[in-house]
């Protein structure tokens, strides 16, 4: 009965160490370098928002965690905790692209002004009535 028991305990013990290696694995694990990394993807805020209103689930699927370039109008620009917020927006839909754009791209896009057309890089996260795009570039 000991041998038994003291085999549980080891497992249990094992198992918490090896998850606690993975989160630690996943936690740390570097970003991707958007500037750098080619666009997975290509497309424009309208073609991108009609994609995610018609099948949510497989384009979660296609673009999530993927470097895409988007091209749009520029709806709003905002700044969040020190960082511009560029709001590309569709024609047709009342869904927008909300792009977190990265600290070092913050004087270029206080220059676009609101209704030109911009192309923005960036990691995209998901659907949440907007697309939602994280670590961004502009695009020259």
């Amino acid at each position: 009965m000991k041998g038994k028991r003291f085999k549980i305990i080891i497992g249990f013990f094992l198992a918490v160490i090896i998850g606690l290696i993975a989160s630690l694995y996943y936690y740390n694990k570097p970003h991707v370098n958007v500037e750098k990394s080619n666009a997975v993807y290509s497309l424009t805020a309208q073609n991108l928002i009609k994609e995610y209103q018609e099948n949510e689930k497989n384009t979660n699927e296609k673009y999530t965690e993927q470097v895409i370039q988007i091209e749009g109008d520029v709806h709003g620009i905002s700044t969040l905790r020190g960082n511009t917020v560029v709001t590309l927006k569709d024609s047709v839909s009342e869904s927008s692209i909300i792009c977190h754009m990265q600290a070092e791209d913050n004087k270029s896009v206080l220059s676009l002004k609101k209704g030109a057309r911009a192309t923005i890089k960036g990691v995209c996260t998901g659907y949440l009535l907007d697309v939602i795009m994280v670590r961004c570039i502009l695009v020259e």
